[in-house]
């Protein structure tokens, strides 16, 4: 009888490299490979399965979110193996497996590619785990073993630290690769020559950067006045916006949601998982379906939207009063102004989420 490997996909949002990789190793030795989807969410729940597993020589379970740990049963005896940073940051593959290409047939419904260029970082932000996981930014694959479809999205945690990005921008933009670096872009470290270069990409949807933190507000201006420069459509740049319950609501989450809508840039707000225990759950649920509906964001008031999004007239009062409670004065869009050398000045001013791939 031909051996079996089953590959458990808790709750990835996109097809998961190293069960892919898996997949790849043990089909090359033989085995058939099996993969279930199980589809869990980030969000505080209840939800639990049984899977049965007598049949598996190995079962393989990648799960990327704490939350989601130990909530699947295992029928029968097998080899269980679990992975993932949401189980563990040190349990990682071997370099073997690693080096393999993706096995894309285990997601027969994808068309896209996905790959790292590079790991690590050189932030420490204080909700992400990347420098724990992968250390100092480092080279790790190159951009033609990565691309295998017509389009390709990198999971580079911070692509723009590392010392050869201009190389890696200008190979994209050669080779006209429709491309996107999905975790989000350092504005702290744009100037004019990556700006540009990114600027020329065929690049998919919005390029996506990051204000978590009020205290990065001038550095953030600063990036982006040169952004707008070579990227001139309105809506054209996004931006993660990290929030949890000890942030002041109105000066600083609020503040920065704001700031996005007077420089036309898209905010995504990405809630703590704090907030669902927050005594403004509800509005902290509301503020996010506002402001991640990119159409509801640009064409309606947070009051509009609200009564849009529920009749319940007491959850619409209350939402709304937090918001308006004590709405934060925000400083009128960036300007773009000239200096006598004819480059970007900026104009007097008074930062997956976590991880999208699983490493067993």
């Amino acid at each position: 009888m031909t051996a079996k490997i089953l590959l458990i996909d808790v709750d990835s949002k996109i097809p998961n490299l190293a069960l892919m990789k898996l997949s790849r190793y043990y089909k090359e030795k033989g085995y058939l490979v099996e993969l279930k989807k199980i589809g869990y969410s980030y969000y505080p729940h209840d939800k639990t399965c049984m899977v049965l597993v007598d049949e598996y020589n190995k079962v393989f379970v990648s799960t990327i979110f704490k939350i989601n740990v130990g909530r699947i049963s295992f029928i029968g005896k097998s080899d269980i193996i679990n992975g993932g940073v949401g189980y563990d940051l040190n349990n990682k593959l071997s370099k073997e497996v690693e080096d393999l290409e993706p096995d894309y047939s285990l997601y027969p419904d994808n068309d896209i590619s996905y790959g790292f260029i590079t790991r690590g970082c050189i932030r420490n932000c204080k909700f992400c785990v990347v420098p724990k996981k992968e250390g100092l930014i480092h080279q790790v694959n190159t951009i033609s073993k990565i691309v295998k479809h017509k389009k390709v999205k990198f999971l580079d945690n911070n692509i723009l630290a590392y010392r050869s990005h201009l190389d890696i921008l200008a190979e994209l933009k050669d080779k006209k690769i429709r491309c996107q670096f999905n975790q989000g872009l350092d504005i702290r470290l744009i100037n004019h020559n990556n700006a540009k270069l990114l600027s020329e990409l065929k690049y998919i949807g919005e390029y996506v950067f990051a204000f978590d933190d009020i205290k990065d507000k001038d550095q953030i201006e600063k990036g982006l006045l040169i952004l707008k420069k070579y990227i001139l459509k309105d809506w054209k740049i996004k931006f993660y916006i990290y929030c949890n319950p000890c942030m002041d609501i109105q000066e600083d989450v609020l503040y920065r949601i704001n700031w996005c809508r007077k420089n036309k840039v898209l905010p995504y707000l990405m809630r703590d998982v704090s907030c669902w225990k927050s005594d403004k759950k509800d509005f902290y649920t509301d503020l996010c379906a506002y402001c991640n509906q990119p159409n509801m964001f640009k064409k309606l008031s947070f009051g509009q939207f609200m009564e849009k999004r529920t009749n319940n007239v007491q959850r619409q009062k209350e939402s709304k009063r937090i918001y308006y409670s004590h709405k934060p004065k925000v400083e009128g869009s960036l300007r773009l102004e000239e200096t006598s050398e004819g480059r970007t000045s900026i104009p007097p001013t008074n930062k997956l989420v976590g991880i999208l791939e699983v490493i067993l």
